[in-house]
């Protein structure tokens, strides 16, 4: 008798197990479904029956793309994809608008387009934060094979080598415009190192010199990390002839905030966690002990740590949340569960970058909804 009842209680909690689980796991899918499709309702626009273009100006504003803003729109295609929660011509419709947008010659996207006349029209030059569309595009060639990502993703590759690259420093520049003629030649933004995309280019290509390179930048940034107790990084440095990594000045290259933990360096956290890499890891875990000290993550901090503004903003929590769920079991669990405040809140309509971040967060990193990868 004691062991049937034994065998009914047993039933009874893996049951209850199995219906929180259930229960967990149908709600996580329908965040996720209604953050993605809030996104798409709020920054997603035609262009034509077979183009789309994320929208950075936001739901009430005259609109402008950019060719980064693209990028993360290809990008959360693909996550959506993933998940069912989108198809292969939402990506593809957004790709169609990328090709369009090439510049002449050249399979870098135009930094911007701007409604003039009626129409959106390229701005000449390219922007190296675009260049995730390269990594959208490998992702997609993974979901969706057989449709040419492939093709697509050798030749971006190339040319951002081509046109976006300092081979002596062994950077990524800002843009195709930051060539040897220009003085922002050794300007690199510190957001453009990506150990885990560089990693990808060299086993797409074959091409050796993007180990290099992820080898190289790495180095500057550890430089840069080891210059404060706080790990911080600004948003762009000056590289010089000896391969020394400093900060620039207040508007150096674009605003006051260059030399600062800003709306650039504000990703590197999050680039960082995406690779193996063992500098890449000792860099952004130096920078998660010090942001582990703070009572609230302001938007921007001063290198050696003080707070640039009073106030939080989801472009600086999603990258220290994603980076933290990567260690939580080193420590940084408690900066995890802090920062998941982003998740309480509705996503902001006229903020892309905010909205953008906190849906690629949700999509792609299962310690914020519970889900598996």
């Amino acid at each position: 008798m004691r062991v049937k009842n034994l065998i009914l209680i047993l039933g009874v909690i893996v049951a209850y197990l199995g219906i929180i689980g259930y229960v967990r796991m149908s709600n996580d899918r329908t965040i996720e479904k209604r953050y993605y499709q809030v996104w798409r309702e709020d920054y997603i626009k035609n262009q034509s029956e077979s183009e789309q273009y994320v929208n950075a100006a936001g739901k009430n504003k005259p609109p402008f793309a950019l060719s980064e803003a693209q990028g993360y729109g290809m990008l959360l295609a693909v996550k959506a994809g993933q998940k069912h929660l989108g198809s292969q011509t939402d990506f593809q419709k957004l790709d169609n608008y990328y090709l369009r947008h090439r510049l002449s010659n050249s399979n870098l996207m135009s930094w911007r387009q701007e409604n003039k006349k009626g129409s959106l029209q390229d701005n000449p030059v390219s922007a190296s934060d675009g260049d995730m569309i390269a990594q959208a595009l490998l992702e997609a060639d993974k979901v969706w094979p057989g449709h040419g990502y492939k093709a697509q993703v050798i030749k971006l590759i190339s040319d951002i080598k081509k046109l976006e690259s300092n081979r002596s420093a062994k950077i990524i520049t800002v843009g195709n415009w930051a060539n040897k003629k220009s003085h922002f030649y050794n300007v690199m933004r510190t957001s453009d190192v990506m150990p885990q995309a560089f990693e990808e280019f060299y086993q797409t290509t074959g091409d050796h010199s993007w180990i290099e390179i992820k080898s190289q930048m790495l180095t500057y940034l550890q430089q840069l990390s080891s210059q404060h107790k706080t790990g911080l990084v600004p948003d762009f440095a000056w590289i010089s002839k000896q391969k020394q990594a400093s900060p620039v000045k207040p508007n150096d290259v674009a605003t006051k905030d260059d030399g600062n933990y800003s709306a650039n360096a504000c990703r590197v956290p999050m680039l960082l966690a995406a690779s193996d890499d063992k500098e890449a890891n000792n860099i952004v875990k130096k920078m998660l002990s010090f942001f582990k000290q703070k009572e609230e993550i302001s938007s921007g901090f001063t290198l050696s740590g003080k707070p640039l503004y009073q106030y939080e903003s989801a472009s600086f929590s999603v990258p220290i949340l994603v980076a933290a769920s990567k260690y939580q079991n080193e420590g940084y669990g408690t900066l995890v569960e802090h920062e998941k405040y982003i998740f309480s809140r509705p996503l902001p309509a006229n903020n892309y970058y905010d909205a953008t971040l906190i849906v690629l967060a949700a999509l792609n990193t299962n310690e914020l909804t519970g889900l598996e990868k």
